[in-house]
């Protein structure tokens, strides 16, 4: 069965058992009475794995109740879900060693059966920053176990660290809190169930490029710097290794053992060969490439050399037990003196997040004028209702004043037809300083809207502009890079990295417009007023982006304004700092706090 595994006792004897079972050569078992015991046996302690490890929470969320079970994998069912969310993982396959994922179900209708998966795994003795981070001296119950963090340390202690070698939220649900969850399924199960080599685990960490643009591990986890990559010896180790396997005839020829790192290595030269054979290139000049930015090779070069060249990756560390604790704390405290490298990086400042003075606008009205129709039909229509003539007049928004605050939200409120479209743009149209008759964006060939009112100060004004449809989103990258393209994005529900390389004709319209929400934020304005907001998206969606946006909007200081129809579903989870609700026919009200 795809969904079991079958393991052999020293006696011959076979059990089956569920597919991810932590068991595996040399453990030592006990069976009786319906249950299953496994020996962490340089720890003395006997672990019952029988039952399905299952962790229950209750979650309020959108004025539901959602209960959500995290648990190890035990049907068809859930390996098939499990198997589809791998295909969201950045760089797939999984952990090397012993892995569990932990998968999280949910009891909604309308929420995916799997929300996602974390995996814990086995650790790698080669990890430079955790190398850094343990050369000082660990005690257990007054007992020394390492003075430093050296080679043979390494091999003897390193069961003793479990990792997070996957995670992945399901698409639709990113941004809603669920990576926090995860997380503590994660420090749960290996408190409770993990063990590895003997020994239960005192430290878990984890070790991913994400981190860089998604830091989602919190405060729990300690920053340790970065591992070392491969960059420094590249060229040395797949000189060798290939040259050895040329002189052999085959891979064959290249040295055996070695661990899990030469596994690696050797993978990679064996790439590297049949891209020779393939190209006929010499060695020296690929390996010549291999040293230089990915972005600067070509792409048939950069497709089959990539994996090749591990370029240093953020990595984080926990403390498990109460003395791992006190460890990790100690290094913290000490600010990690002894490896002169910070514990967690600052904030980088954003361009115009400085204090900013208030915009003021004063005596905001519109006013519309717009030709009637002079047809048989629609004089019969006015004549059935009482209107008459050839020209239509009204005012939809009676003059009143309010004020944006930077790093503060305001929600425009009203039914249909109420003027939530024109108050957004006439923001744009009163922020450059001038006075404006007409706006000829909303003027049509027998129509004209006049905008009145004034500004204590000029603003630039964002809002969701039209993108080319064959561009690719990373082409609107910015001038703050990739690092705060990727955060912006992800603040505004879109954390999948393979959407930034499609064309955007291929994106979804919800896609389309959270993208244009973000390019919002990273042009920088002082204002930004996004119309119809999250009309567009689900319900949870729209909670993931109004959270995230909350922090945006402090972070860049900016006076975000969105104006909905829908806005009991938005405000309660947005939670201005005021609202201005029109009403036809009557003045705007502004509310300067946001009814509970």
């Amino acid at each position: 069965m795809p969904d079991s595994s079958k393991f052999t006792l020293a006696d011959g004897s076979v059990f089956q058992a569920r597919r991810f079972l932590p068991l595996g050569k040399g453990d030592h078992v006990l069976m009786r009475e319906g249950e299953l015991w496994v020996l962490a046996k340089r720890d003395d302690v006997w672990i019952n794995i029988f039952d399905a490890w299952i962790r229950n929470i209750t979650l309020k969320f959108l004025g539901k109740t959602i209960q959500v079970e995290f648990k190890e994998i035990e049907t068809l069912e859930e390996l098939e879900q499990f198997e589809a969310l791998r295909k969201f993982h950045y760089r797939g396959g999984g952990g090397a060693g012993r892995t569990v994922p932990i998968i999280g179900r949910s009891n909604i209708w309308d929420l995916p059966s799997v929300l996602g998966f974390i995996e814990v795994s086995s650790s790698m003795i080669a990890n430079t920053a955790r190398k850094r981070f343990l050369d000082y001296p660990y005690r257990e119950n007054g007992e020394l176990l390492w003075s430093r963090w050296d080679h043979a340390s390494a091999r003897k202690y390193s069961n003793m660290i479990c990792r997070i070698s996957r995670f992945v939220i399901h698409p639709e649900l990113r941004g809603l809190g669920l990576a926090k969850e995860f997380l503590e399924a994660a420090i749960q199960y290996a408190e409770q169930r993990w063990f590895f080599g003997g020994f239960k685990p005192r430290f878990i960490e984890i070790t991913a490029d994400m981190l860089r643009y998604y830091p989602f591990v919190g405060q729990s986890f300690v920053f340790m710097g970065e591992t070392e990559g491969n960059g420094h010896r590249i060229q040395k180790d797949m000189s060798y290794l290939v040259r050895r396997a040329q002189a052999g005839e085959d891979i064959r020829g290249m040295p055996q053992g070695g661990g899990g790192i030469m596994t690696l290595q050797r993978g990679y030269a064996a790439q590297l060969i049949k891209y020779l054979k393939k190209t006929n290139k010499s060695l020296p000049d690929v390996i010549h490439s291999l040293k230089f930015d990915p972005s600067t090779l070509d792409q048939e070069t950069w497709e089959a050399l990539y994996r090749l060249n591990r370029r240093p990756k953020p990595s984080y560390i926990m403390g498990l037990t109460t003395n791992a604790k006190s460890f990790v704390s100690e290094r913290c405290e000490n600010h990690y003196a002894t490896v002169g490298s910070a514990i967690e990086k600052e904030p980088c400042a954003v361009e115009g997040s400085e204090e900013q003075e208030p915009f003021i606008f004063t005596g905001i009205s519109v006013h519309a004028r717009a030709q009637m129709a002079q047809s048989r039909e629609a004089r019969s229509l006015q004549d059935s209702f009482g209107f008459v003539g050839s020209e239509l007049d009204a005012t939809i928004i009676q003059p009143f004043d309010f004020t944006l605050a930077p790093g503060t939200i305001t929600l425009i409120c009203g039914g249909s037809g109420s003027g939530k479209t024109l108050l957004v743009q006439a923001l744009s149209q009163l922020s450059d300083g001038q006075k404006h008759a007409c706006d000829t964006e909303i003027c049509g060939e027998n129509a004209e809207v006049h905008i009145a009112g004034e500004i204590n100060r000029i603003a630039s004004v964002g809002g969701l502009e039209s993108i080319p449809g064959h561009i690719a989103s990373l082409d609107l990258i910015g001038k703050g890079g990739l690092e705060e393209f990727l955060k912006v994005t992800a603040s505004c529900g879109l954390a999948e990295p393979q959407l930034f390389v499609r064309p955007v004709s291929t994106l979804s319209s919800g896609q389309m417009y959270r993208l244009q929400i973000a390019l919002a934020f990273l042009k920088h304005s002082q204002i930004v007023a996004v119309d119809n907001f999250c009309e567009p998206l689900d319900a949870f969606t729209m909670a993931a982006v109004c959270r995230r946006i909350r922090h945006l909007v402090r972070e860049y200081n900016v006076a975000f304004v969105a104006a909905t129809a829908s806005y009991d579903r938005v405000g309660s989870v947005l939670q201005p700092d005021q609202r201005i609700l029109l009403r036809r026919g009557d003045s705007a009200i502004v509310l300067e706090d946001s009814p509970q």
